[in-house]
């Protein structure tokens, strides 16, 4: 039988226990994927990959209106100047889950492109490329709706949003119906990953952050004062 040295065993056996701990070469930011956006890393695990967090807590969607029983919820987040490569968390209050109208998660983001050479259905198209990493599809504000197609994000959303971005994904598990604040979500964003080679700094920026479950019906529309004009 081969004689194993002193310190070679010390080692081995140091090794062995941290196999056994199951905490052999598990890095902070295991969740962290190389990509424009995501929606499974934690706000730890964001962090310490460098992203800047927007907001000191999680931004909370309400109950909107009296559709709130099919799940008309406000938009959760905010604007401004926010970071290129950044996250925001959000949670609901007093959730309900309406399986006719549900249809996932959605972040709206509101891009500024400047000069960086990069568009609008550019920038989905390569959010959409990465979706089977990421798990979300990129759509326009028409495009964007509930599982009715009843309300598109574009009947509803304030006009200076028109031209957003809309991400859209499934939670697993989805958000159950409830009182009192759910669990907390996060979407993450790098716009800098997205901008053409060349094109780095030239006006690439993004100016809101927002998320909201799937819109029920057109009592959302009465709330941004629209479903009254329209009737005139």
């Amino acid at each position: 039988m081969p004689i194993i040295p002193q310190q070679s065993a010390f080692i081995f056996a140091g090794i062995s226990s941290l196999l056994l701990a199951g905490v052999w070469a598990l890095p902070a930011q295991a969740d962290v994927s190389n990509t424009i956006v995501q929606v499974n890393a934690t706000a730890t695990e964001l962090l310490a990959a460098g992203y800047s967090q927007v907001g000191t807590a999680p931004f909370i969607s309400e109950r909107a209106g009296d559709c709130f029983v099919n799940g008309c919820f406000s938009l959760a987040g905010t604007a401004g100047t926010l970071p290129n490569r950044g996250f925001l968390t959000f949670q609901f209050r007093d959730f309900v889950n309406s399986p006719m109208y549900y249809n996932g998660l959605f972040s709206v983001l509101d891009v500024n492109y400047g000069a960086s050479g990069l568009t609008r259905d550019a920038l989905i198209g390569l959010i959409n490329a990465q979706s089977s990493t990421t798990g979300v599809t990129a759509l326009t504000t028409a495009q964007a709706n509930n599982a009715q197609g009843t309300c598109s994000f574009n009947e509803w959303l304030n006009p200076a949003l028109l031209n957003s971005v809309v991400l859209n994904w499934q939670p697993n598990p989805a958000p159950a119906t409830g009182i009192g604040l759910g669990q907390i979500y996060t979407v993450a964003w790098d716009l800098d990953s997205a901008v053409p080679p060349g094109f780095q700094g030239s006006g690439v920026s993004l100016g809101g952050a927002y998320a909201v479950p799937a819109p029920s019906a057109l009592a959302l529309l009465a709330l941004g004062g629209l479903a009254a004009r329209r009737r005139r």
